[in-house]
């Protein structure tokens, strides 16, 4: 590096760079500045001590002054062609010194929250500096490595940069999160007017292409209608560039149906960015520096610029694509897919808004052709009836053939594209919030009502997400399942008044058998795979299911001593166990609900599972309940989630589904949860409490050397399993209660077909899961038993 990158650090001393951590140059943003001083630095000492905090603030902000001036004066020497932000003049402000306290702190905290933190940080920094890249902006972004390095030598986690897994609700949140950040960032860089980052490009395209010189309506870049040489310029209608906003309406609204799972809004927000996409790249190829040279004089800013707008429209281009690529990878987190009918009306909302704009267009251009100059011939309004599509101000100058020169050629100009779009926006509203977007609602909601008039403990998950179902003909009885290679893998037994009939079970693997399926059944309880012998078919046990009769259990002996001293220290200290359903909690509540789950998906190293393993949002469910600890301050730390099982005679009990506890939790604050959830259920009068079973960790007891093949592969997997999702310590655990254990069964047809149904099963747990993905699972599971092994 020459001398002349350290040209602007050697200005200022020492001394005047840490003056400027604590300066704020700008009186209206200090009640802003100190209010952040307040929360960053007050949550940063609570986690790693005040001398800690002040290290990170103080020799961070300089380490980051010098770095930025350093790379200010290196820039102007090697891209003054390019400038790719406004160089720095004085150390960083308080701002990029609170990014690197915060960046320090999340060393110090578990792996959800370092996950937010550092992702708040990062875009937040990264999307300022794209489109403003103001000097302060610079330090900001310098902020982060910096702050990351003071917390790795302050002594916070050094493997904090690995990949951290996250649940289905919080990759929808991630994902709505950079969508949202797609649609605004323009907004953004159009407020912003003059920013100098590399995607202020965005601002350009508020700028209407038509503009009036010393009196005459002219297009910019035009050859037909050119702008000519006048002292001032000033847009034809300056509010025009609002209507460019409209798209990104469209993807905000499908931001949110992001969150809430929706596949279609996942679709509309990958097809808008594809659509930008192709717009930005169609703007790069069209551009030329001479062009862009007449556009900023016309606008009235600096010509030198040019080619920073064409890099700058390079990298807008780009943007959309990766927003549009990473959406599209993560697709298996949004799962609720829309109806044909849905479609069809969005598609025929959209054609027909489309149609109608296009039809009064040309109409109202032939009607009105003198109002425009040069007067366009017919063949040019034919031509030009799709560009009525596109919000004015994203129309290359270069396509006007004709100006609007009256009101009403103007109001043919601008109103076409603010009503389709407008449309557009309508009928995207209507995809994503309609309650109709829930594929087999009906089916779900006829199955619900025959879940309550019985089922197995597990009958109740048959109305999560991703089961498809089978109906009994004359029979009240029905099965949930799930179908993948040719596997049909029902999820428990029959449920429905008559699911015990022998007929049920055969009459679903005739249906299968016409489909070409094999049928499974998976998790059948004693009776369900008593009913199912008439097949003749095998069998293996893969679960227990521990079961307890709140009617009669106690804590009383030796061996639920550990249930005893769980209950007594929890009156100790303080924590009182709350029996509520989801709608009755707070919003406060249920954020930390999500904390807590959030937390521990974070610290595994395999995805997180469904089909028979719930997640916090089937809590949400009415009939679901949760038994929630809080401590003395009201704070909860600790959540189990229950599920309902119906018998003949309506509710009979509870089934253990979700049990989720803060790192800090007392010992045995899930033994008194589910001691809490015995006496609940003793004084509404159930007879079952279910803590479900382990899946893959069968309570056999005695000797196991005599399993048969299939027996001992799952005795495999299930070791393989343990360090990720510890299947045997959660059946060890639940041995506590002493319960009494009932077998649950695999019911399928012949060992032949074992491999389709080990990859359908893995497939059932981890939807989405390809023959590579499948491969990287192995390792992973492989790496975390070696490293378990060895720390024991």
């Amino acid at each position: 590096m020459n001398a002349g990158a350290f040209r602007g650090a050697s200005v200022y001393d020492l001394r005047a760079i840490v003056l400027t951590l604590a300066r704020v140059d700008d009186p209206a943003t200090l009640p802003v500045v100190v209010i952040a001083v307040v929360l960053v630095c007050g949550w940063a000492e609570r986690l790693m001590g005040g001398a800690r905090m002040l290290f990170a603030y103080a020799c961070g902000g300089v380490v980051t002054s010098a770095a930025g001036l350093a790379i200010g004066g290196w820039e102007t020497d090697v891209f003054p062609a390019i400038p790719l932000g406004e160089s720095p003049a004085t150390g960083a402000t308080p701002v990029p010194a609170l990014l690197g306290v915060a960046m320090a702190a999340s060393c110090f905290t578990g792996a959800l929250w370092r996950r937010r933190v550092r992702g708040a940080c990062l875009v937040s920094a990264v999307t300022v500096f794209l489109y403003a890249a103001s000097a302060s902006d610079l330090f900001s972004l310098l902020a982060l490595p910096v702050g990351l390095g003071a917390g790795v030598l302050l002594g916070g986690r050094r493997a904090g940069m690995r990949g951290q897994r996250s649940s289905h609700h919080e990759v929808r949140v991630l994902l709505c999160a950079l969508t949202a950040i797609t649609a605004v960032g323009p907004i953004v860089a159009t407020l912003w007017g003059s920013g100098a980052g590399l995607l202020s490009v965005y601002g350009w395209l508020s700028y209407d292409p038509l503009v009036v010189a010393d009196a005459v309506t002219c297009a910019a870049g035009s050859t037909i209608v050119p702008c000519p040489d006048a002292a001032s310029y000033h847009a034809v209608q300056p509010s025009a560039g609002w209507i460019a906003a409209l798209p990104l309406v469209v993807l905000l609204v499908a931001a949110w149906g992001i969150l809430r799972g929706r596949l279609a809004a996942l679709g509309v927000a990958i097809t808008v960015n594809l659509l930008v996409f192709a717009g930005m790249t169609a703007l790069f190829v069209v551009s030329e520096p001479d062009m862009l040279a007449l556009l900023a004089q016309v606008r009235g800013t600096d010509a030198s610029g040019a080619w920073q707008s064409l890099v700058g429209l390079l990298a807008a281009a780009l943007v959309p694509l990766g927003v549009a690529v990473t959406l599209f990878v993560c697709r298996r987190a949004v799962s609720v897919p829309p109806t044909t009918s849905a479609v069809g009306t969005f598609f025929a909302t959209i054609s027909i808004g489309a149609a109608t704009v296009s039809v009064l267009s040309f109409a109202g251009g032939l009607l009105a052709a003198a109002d425009f100059s040069p007067r366009p011939t017919v063949g040019e309004l034919l031509s030009d009836v799709p560009l009525r599509l596109l919000p004015p101000s994203l129309l290359p100058g270069g396509w006007v053939h004709a100006v609007p020169t009256t009101a009403v050629s103007q109001a043919l100009w601008y109103l076409p594209s603010a009503v389709f779009w407008t449309v557009c926006v309508v009928a995207t509203a209507r995809l994503v919030f309609s309650r109709s977007s829930v594929q087999g609602a009906e089916d779900r909601v006829r199955a619900r009502e025959m879940l309550q008039r019985g089922c197995g403990s597990l009958g109740f998950m048959a109305t999560w997400p991703g089961n498809t179902y089978w109906f009994a003909g004359e029979a009240d009885a029905g099965f949930a399942y799930r179908l993948h290679g040719g596997v049909a893998v029902t999820l428990g037994g029959a449920f429905g008044a008559d699911r015990c009939r022998e007929e049920i079970g055969a009459a679903f693997v005739e249906f299968c058998g016409d489909n070409g399926w094999i049928p499974v059944f998976y998790s059948v309880d004693d009776a369900a795979a008593t009913a199912l012998d008439a097949l003749q078919w095998r069998r293996t046990r893969v679960a227990d299911e521990a079961v307890l009769d709140p009617r009669t259990w106690t804590p009383a002996g030796k061996k639920r001593q550990d249930v005893r001293t769980a209950t007594n220290r929890a009156r100790r200290e303080g924590v009182r166990a709350q029996w509520v359903s989801w709608s009755a909690l707070t919003l406060v509540d249920r954020v930390q609900i999500r904390e807590i789950s959030e937390a521990w998906v974070a610290d595994k190293s395999i995805p997180e599972m469904g089909f028979t393993l719930g997640t916090v949002d089937e809590a949400a469910d009415p009939a679901a309940r949760l038994m929630l600890a809080r401590d003395a301050s009201e704070r909860i730390v600790a959540v189990t989630t229950w599920i309902p099982v119906f018998g003949e005679e309506g509710l009979t009990g509870y089934a253990l589904d979700v049990m989720r506890r803060r790192h800090d939790a007392m010992n045995g604050i899930t033994e008194f949860l589910i001691g809490a959830v015995v006496e609940q259920l003793r004084a509404d009068g159930c007879t079952l409490l279910s803590l479900s079973g382990s899946p893959l960790a069968p309570h056999r007891g005695g000797d196991t050397g005599d399993l048969s093949a299939v027996d001992r592969f799952l005795e495999t997997l299930s070791g393989a399993l343990e360090p990720a999702y510890g299947f045997r310590s959660l059946a060890h655990f639940k041995n506590k209660f002493q319960p009494q254990f009932c077998p649950l069964w695999v019911v399928y047809p012949d060992a032949i077909h074992l491999p389709a149904i080990a990859i359908a099963l893995l497939r059932c747990y981890v939807p989405g899961l390809s023959l590579a993905g499948a491969a990287r699972l192995a390792v992973r599971m492989r790496t975390s038993r070696r490293s378990s092994t060895s720390t024991v």
